[in-house]
């Protein structure tokens, strides 16, 4: 089969599935209906100027034919094997996207480090010295009680002239790390089956009365109040 052959079968397909998952009409044309996706769905709004471009190929092998003394003509555009292979992996992460659950650290993976009440500040200082981490979550029974960050440790420190860091443990400075007291940093709470994109957007819109996003929270039905089944940051985003 030619690519160009190859090509428009994915298209069709994914034409389809447009009109079908989204319930769009037969009279919408193509890359209409990624415009009007993309106002609303994260997922086509981060694919939307590939998609386009994909959009003005097919248009290309349709539209532009040698006619020739056979029943059908040539097409003029035949796709390179490495346009072929991305046109399918960008269809692949829409019709099957990762979501927030399947990407965040869940929370008794080797790879969560995460705190409790009793937990020695010191030994968080020297885990995110060592691990570049800039908030580490405090959970309690699989809830969270807040976040230990840098800001965190500054704000202990100015409001301490005397301050006994390796005495001190989370319990001695619970009212500091309530997410909702955060001087530099803010954080989101998700539902499992958030996309990847919409986390990712989360992450471009990162900023709330100059502060930053820092992670967000996987509870069941994204509320704070919920058990956090994992967390995410922005390096859990990468590709």
């Amino acid at each position: 089969m030619k690519n160009s052959d190859i090509f428009l079968k994915l298209y069709n397909k994914f034409d389809q599935y447009m009109r079908k998952e989204f319930d769009k009409g037969s009279r919408s044309g193509h890359r209409y209906l990624i415009d009007e996706l993309s106002r609303s769905n994260n997922l086509f709004k981060f694919y939307r100027d590939d998609l386009k471009q994909f959009a003005e190929l097919r248009n290309a092998i349709i539209h532009n034919t040698h006619i020739t003394d056979k029943k059908d003509g040539i097409a003029i555009a035949e796709p390179h094997d490495e346009v072929i292979e991305r046109y399918r992996n960008v269809l692949n992460k829409i019709y099957k996207p990762k979501t927030a659950i399947d990407i965040c650290k869940k929370l008794y993976n080797r790879d969560a480090f995460i705190a409790n009440k009793e937990t020695k500040i010191i030994t968080i200082i020297k885990e995110m010295y060592d691990k570049t981490y800039t908030c580490v979550p405090v959970i309690e029974k699989d809830h969270l009680v807040g976040v230990f960050s840098e800001n965190v440790l500054i704000s202990y420190i100015a409001k301490h002239e005397t301050c006994k860091i390796i005495e001190t443990s989370i319990n001695d400075i619970i009212d500091l790390i309530d997410v909702r007291q955060h001087q530099g940093e803010f954080f989101v709470f998700c539902k499992p089956t958030e996309t990847i994109y919409d986390i990712k957007q989360f992450f471009l819109d990162d900023k709330i009365d100059d502060k930053r996003l820092e992670m967000v929270f996987v509870t069941e039905n994204g509320k704070k109040h919920e058990k956090v089944l994992g967390f995410i940051t922005a390096w859990d985003l990468i590709d």
